[in-house]
Parts: C-alpha cells; structure tokens; sequence
C-alpha cells in the first residue's frame, strides 16, 4: 500500500477551527471591525495557530516526532498567544472595558499568578503520565482533549504575556520586574527542556510505541531514531524559548534605560491610578 507524503497531511480540525472562530469573534467584539494597526498582527497569531494544528507538521508529531510536537508547544506559547495580547487595542469598540482594566490591574497586582498559570500549563502537558494519556485520547475521533490541549496552550501564552504586553500601558509590570520574570521562566523552561533532553527513552511511551511502529510504516520522513528525537524535543523547549524570553529582557532593559529619561513617568508607572475602577 503506497503511503501518502507527508506533505500532503494537511487536516482541517472541527473542533479547532470552531475554537479559531471563538477567538477571532472574542477580539472583534472587543476591538469592533474598524482597522487598527495591530490587526495585522492578530491575524499572524490566528494564521500561526491554524497551520501548526492543521499542518503537515501537526501530523508529524501525532504520528512520529516528539521533536515535531515541541515545535507547536514553542508557536503556540511563544508566538501566537503574545500577538494576540499585543494586537489588542487599548482603544476598543467599547470604549475602554472595565473588565479588561480590571484583569489587567489584577495580574498588575499580582503577576505571578500569569506566571504560575502560563508555566504550570507548559509543565502540566509534559508530565509523563498525563503526556501519554492525552496522547492516547488525541486518536479518539470524538474526543475534545486536542482542542483542550491547543486552547490551554494558547491561553498559557497570552495570559504569561499580559503582564507585559497588556492592552493598557498603566497595567505593566516595571520593566526590571519583567526581567526577572522572563528570566525565571527561562530558568523553568531549560530545566524542563534538560529533563527531557536527558531523560530514559521509556519515559514517553506514546513516542516509544511510535518508532518501534516507524519499521511496519516502511517510512522515517525525518530519519530520526529515538533518541535524537526525544535530544531534539529537549532542545527545543531549552533553546528557542530561552532565546525568546532573553530577548525580551534584553528589550525591558531598553525601555527602563529609556523610562529613567522621565522619572515622572517611570514613577506613574509604579504606582497606576485604581481608583476609576474599584
């Protein structure tokens, strides 16, 4: 039987297309349907979150690659949730929300409840148990853990970026608070990415099943034993996150070097007016 190129693995997903629609009906209800700037931007997260989930490289990680896999955590935690935060206009339709200032104020205020929230999803997902588990639920035709696993992933991404790149400038945390929040993350993510990197092969037993299937396949598209593959995964969640989060704090570095022009400023930012919206 002549197997199908993996090119040609493209899947339109129901339940991700309809949470793709929820989102995309969540922002312009929000923003309304008049063009702003930042649109372009959202449309780049939406654009993002559809092909990695409908891609040929979705297929990949589903039916061979853990490496494949990590790449869509990487996208969807470190790409499309922070575009879909900073696409949002702090001018909207409605005028400005109260209950958008309110969240923004409460993760202003408390911030390491976004960072608990977008890392602990990230750690969640890679528990060994819960990992094969998902897995195996993933190949149930009516089951709703791939838009659970996709939606939770996106909204880690977004809710660890609203401290910082929130709709309401008033409402980011000081930008070496910031750096110590991404680095702090950076510190998880490369302890997570070595935990895989250098973990037993048995450890995920759904990529364990995968190869000892890969030889009756008759196909290895990346030629990937598995080992290299789980090195790979690791890697992944090390390396580029790491690079993003450092890059980031690189760019605080420069806004607080610039906020220290205007100590007014830098002082109103510290300390936000509330008192229009307790």
């Amino acid at each position: 039987m002549e197997t199908v190129p993996v090119i040609y693995q493209w899947h339109l997903d129901i339940s991700i297309t309809i949470l793709a629609v929820f989102v995309v009906y969540l922002y312009y209800k929000i923003a309304g349907l008049k063009h702003q700037n930042k649109f372009f931007l959202f449309w780049v997260a939406i654009v993002s979150f559809l092909f990695v989930e409908c891609s040929p490289l979705h297929f990949l990680g589903m039916h061979y690659y853990f490496a494949a896999h990590m790449i869509t955590h990487v996208v969807l935690l470190l790409i499309c949730g922070p575009l879909i935060v900073i696409s949002i206009p702090n001018k909207t339709q409605l005028g400005e929300p109260k209950a958008l200032q309110r969240f923004s104020l409460l993760l202003y205020r408390y911030p390491w409840l976004a960072w608990a929230v977008g890392v602990g999803i990230m750690w969640f997902w890679h528990v060994p148990a819960i990992f094969d588990a998902s897995f195996a639920s993933m190949n149930d035709r009516f089951s709703a853990i791939p838009v659970l696993h996709a939606g939770s992933m996106l909204l880690a991404g977004m809710l660890f970026a609203w401290p910082l790149f929130g709709p309401f400038k008033n409402y980011h945390i000081h930008p070496l608070a910031g750096i110590v929040y991404l680095f702090t993350a950076c510190i998880s993510c490369s302890l997570l990415g070595l935990l895989i990197t250098f973990a037993p092969l048995n450890t995920f037993h759904y990529y364990v099943n995968l190869n000892n299937l890969m030889p009756m396949k008759g196909a290895n598209p990346w030629g990937l034993t598995l080992k290299s593959d789980q090195q790979a995964a690791g890697l992944i969640m090390w390396v580029p996150c790491c690079f993003v989060y450092l890059t980031g704090c690189i760019y605080l570095l420069q806004q607080w070097f610039a906020s220290n022009d205007n100590p007014k400023a830098n002082i109103q930012k510290l300390k936000p007016s509330i008192t229009n919206y307790e």
